[in-house]
């Protein structure tokens, strides 16, 4: 039988596969972000539904229970997702403040 955390696991991972989907089919997603996303979100769910197939790595890494494992994916996944957001959102800041000169220029000139 599956344990509630598990049931809960695997509506959630369905639940952002089909949201993934449904913001690609919208053209908010290009096909590599729906493709990263859902190999992310089956990644997920594969590990929702055999979470034995994780003992070996958490065996290596010596840690004793299956949700601390999972604890410390979330962390550093969510670590890389804010390092490129903030990159992302640097580089975005670079080229407005570019595009606000350029006007200013432009404005002065007329």
């Amino acid at each position: 039988m599956i344990p509630g955390i598990q049931i809960l696991g695997i509506v959630f991972s369905l639940i952002m596969i089909y949201l993934t989907f449904l913001y690609y089919k919208r053209k908010y997603y290009s096909k590599a972000s729906l493709l990263l996303w859902t190999a992310v979100w089956l990644g997920a769910l594969i590990l929702v539904l055999f979470p034995q197939t994780i003992y070996g790595i958490m065996e290596t890494l010596r840690i004793e229970r299956t949700v601390d494992f999972f604890v410390i994916c979330g962390f550093l996944f969510f670590s890389v997702v804010i390092f490129y957001l903030y990159n992302s959102v640097k580089q975005m800041q670079r080229k407005m403040e570019k595009l606000v000169r350029k006007i200013a220029i432009e404005k002065q000139d007329k």
